[in-house]
């Protein structure tokens, strides 16, 4: 039982658009979805949990602009994706449910639920979690279904990707992840003593970008923070070295540069200071102090 719903050109007026997806096949079951109005960021700050909120608008499509839609129910499933912390993933239980009584008219002229808002501490509720049970990289799925006044129902799972696409913004399923925001990027000063190389007569300064590559994950434009310049004449150091910050806590994630040889890294924080001391396979090594005005705003992992 797929939901089919096509657009055929010429059967609405060009002063009407948003009524374009009402045109069925009469060759396949007609339904019912919920199209996406408006929405804000889904993101659980673990940051600020009591803070952090969804909102969203949805109206009916179907053939009645909406008038065949009973009930608009969601459900909520935990997905804990953190095995150190013990599964506890759970679900899916009901989260909320409107009926046709507390349905509106929209602005397109379809039927729509009210404005829906899911805080940080209702997703959490929801299992009985507290705040400490919740760790970056969990999720928060809902999952939404439409009855209608024959008993049929719509979902995700029988709907077809044309209608969950973004031409039809179909939003039966979304996610609410939990994670803490950050954002590391700029540019810092630095200076490099002990540098390897005889050439080296003393420290070398200048300035580093910190590079975010996704998801957490950063590196510096340059990991030899310019102790190449004094033993080479140039250049610097890339490859797969990178470090990855969650909620404030660094750690080294890539340790092969570009050349194939491996790092390895000894850091520490004081103050606005991090300094990492670095040596490679290749037999380089430095100690690197890299300023961050106001403080370095995170700790290093155990």
């Amino acid at each position: 039982m797929t939901l089919a719903i096509l657009v055929l050109l010429g059967t609405s007026s060009c002063e009407d658009p948003e009524r374009l997806p009402l045109v069925v096949l009469d060759t396949v079951e007609k339904g019912a979805y919920p199209r996406l109005i408006d929405d804000t960021n889904t993101l659980i700050n673990l940051f600020d949990v009591d803070g952090s909120a969804y909102t969203y608008e949805v109206e009916f499509v179907d053939e009645q602009g909406g008038g065949l839609v009973e009930e608009y129910i969601l459900d909520i499933v935990y997905d804990d994706n953190n095995p150190s912390n013990g599964d506890n993933s759970a679900g899916p239980v009901e989260f909320l449910k409107f009926d046709a009584s507390q349905f509106t008219e929209s602005e397109n002229g379809y039927l729509k639920a009210p404005e829906i808002t899911i805080t940080g501490p209702e997703a959490l509720g929801a299992f009985g979690l507290s705040e400490d049970e919740v760790l970056a990289g969990d999720n928060f799925h809902f999952q939404g279904r439409i009855i209608l006044e024959d008993g049929r129902v719509f979902s995700q799972n029988n709907s077809s990707a044309t209608v969950t696409g973004p031409a039809f913004r179909g939003h039966f399923n979304f996610t609410m992840p939990a994670n803490c925001p950050s954002d590391l990027t700029g540019t810092y000063s630095y200076v490099t003593s002990d540098i390897w190389c005889p050439e080296s007569d003393g420290p070398v300064s200048g300035t580093v970008d910190i590079v975010a590559q996704g998801g957490g994950v950063y590196k510096f434009s340059d990991w030899a923070f310019g102790s190449y310049v004094p033993c080479y004449g140039g250049g610097g150091a890339g490859g797969n070295l990178t470090f990855a910050e969650t909620c404030a806590e660094v750690e080294f994630t890539g340790f092969t540069d570009s050349f194939g040889d491996t790092w390895t890294f000894e850091s520490s924080i004081d103050g606005e200071e991090w300094t990492i001391k670095w040596e490679n396979t290749f037999g380089e090594f430095a100690t690197s102090v890299i300023t961050f005005p106001g403080g370095v705003p995170f700790v290093l992992a155990e």
